[in-house]
């Protein structure tokens, strides 16, 4: 049996209820026996994830269903630069390109 945990599959080889110990190698009748703690390993696996890894993963469904262009903002600036109304703050500019340069460069 195969786990998926994010949609990573797990091969059978790669799990390690599936490796055989000594004990539960075939017999010479052809019949398995496993051992009580493989049995019990087996009963008492459990996987839990945090709060975090919950918050995390919402987070990230939520930015995949946002679109990367806000196709409304792009019209209306389209709609703005066409018609002449469309006023750039050239010092509000020159103030974002030196803060990010000061983030970038240090």
């Amino acid at each position: 049996m195969t786990d998926k945990i994010n949609n990573q599959g797990l091969r059978p080889a790669d799990t390690a209820g599936t490796r055989r110990s000594e004990a539960a190698k075939p017999s010479s009748q052809g019949q398995v026996r496993a051992t009580a703690a493989d049995k019990s390993a087996a009963a008492s696996d459990t996987v839990n994830i945090t709060q975090s890894g919950l918050l995390m993963s919402k987070l990230e469904e939520l930015v995949q269903s946002t679109p990367i262009v806000d196709r409304d903002r792009v019209a209306a600036i389209k709609d703005a630069l066409a018609s002449g109304t469309y006023e750039i703050d050239d010092q509000r500019v020159a103030d974002k390109v030196l803060r990010f340069e000061r983030n970038v460069l240090g």
